[in-house]
């Protein structure tokens, strides 16, 4: 019985000294509005916003976030960063570009989704005369049956490789039967006809909350199934004194640390395809090796050692494992 207890004791002081595995970190990217611009089949009406796939990225954010099960990166510094990389609305959801993105930000993973469906069915089920929401009839209150649907979608995408790792879903369905609305009330007509102020009533946020709430939980189950990922560093030298010093504009912020190793090159010729214009390769040289000495958060400091002098513009990136 006593040996039974020291073991149990052993076994649960190592489990205490085993450190938890570092938080995978992730970038969360505006969703996109594929569910349509609202256009109307039937009874159902499209009722996805320009503003929608924003809304959707940002309940995600606020979901993991609170959860703590990842490191999300701020919204602030992803805007700034496609601010500065002039990127068009296409731009951003590109999994090429957005991979670029991420490997610049420093995270592990990029996270990439389309709203597939969101959608408002309203059926009148009394009150008023025929007409539709009962206008015209002889009541001024009708009855109604609402549905609202919203599918999201979501890619979990290697900023490695612009590999998609995992896909996930996440779909909401809100009914509410038997609403009486009041013909006289405008904001209600609205309600009845659109599914909220400009699309975006009660009923459909509750459809969204739903949708979120269970793409979050199975994002969560991928996030930790990722492979493991060397960090990379890409940057450019913003400023260089006589002395050698060199100014990046990489820092804590993008993964930076005191020692880091970067290879120096300076950019060359592109070779394009012929075809259709792309960059195929540059044609860099490499100058030599700069290694951290100092970091913030957006910038840090760096010596040089190479034949060839660096100057302001040049790349950096992290050097190859030896």
């Amino acid at each position: 019985m006593r040996t039974v207890t020291i073991a149990a004791l052993v076994s649960a002081l190592t489990f205490a000294q085993t450190p938890a595995p570092a938080k995978k970190r992730i970038a969360i990217f505006d969703f996109e509005n594929a569910a349509g611009s609202g256009a109307v089949s039937g009874m159902f009406f499209s009722t996805a916003g320009p503003n929608t796939g924003k809304a959707v990225a940002n309940l995600l954010i606020s979901r993991l976030v609170q959860n703590g099960s990842v490191s999300v990166i701020e919204r602030a510094a992803i805007d700034k960063l496609i601010a500065e990389q002039n990127l068009s609305n296409s731009d951003r959801t590109d999994p090429l570009t957005a991979a670029k993105l991420g490997r610049i930000l420093g995270v592990d993973a990029i996270v990439l989704g389309a709203i597939t469906q969101n959608d408002f069915e309203d059926k009148v089920t009394g009150g008023g005369g025929a007409r539709f929401g009962g206008i015209g009839g002889s009541s001024m209150s009708t009855k109604h049956d609402y549905k609202a649907r919203v599918k999201i979608n979501a890619r979990i995408v290697s900023p490695d490789t612009a590999e998609v790792l995992s896909v996930s879903e996440g779909f909401g369905e809100v009914i509410k039967k038997g609403v009486k609305v009041d013909m006289r009330d405008t904001r209600a007509v609205q309600a009845a006809m659109m599914g909220g102020d400009a699309g975006n009533g009660p009923i459909i946020s509750e459809a969204v909350d739903k949708a979120v709430v269970q793409l979050s939980a199975s994002l969560e189950q991928a996030f930790p199934k990722l492979p493991a990922r060397a960090r990379v560093l890409e940057g450019l030298i913003a400023d260089v004194n006589e002395s050698g010093r060199l100014i990046l504009n990489i820092g804590s912020a993008t993964g930076a640390n005191i020692g880091d190793k970067l290879e120096v090159w300076r950019r060359g010729k592109e070779i394009r395809d012929p075809a259709t214009s792309k960059v195929l390769l540059r044609d860099d040289t490499r100058l030599g090796e700069a290694t951290i000495t100092a970091v913030q958060e957006n910038a840090s400091f760096a010596t040089f050692q190479g034949p060839e002098n660096p100057k302001t513009g040049d790349l950096v990136k992290s050097a190859p494992k030896k």
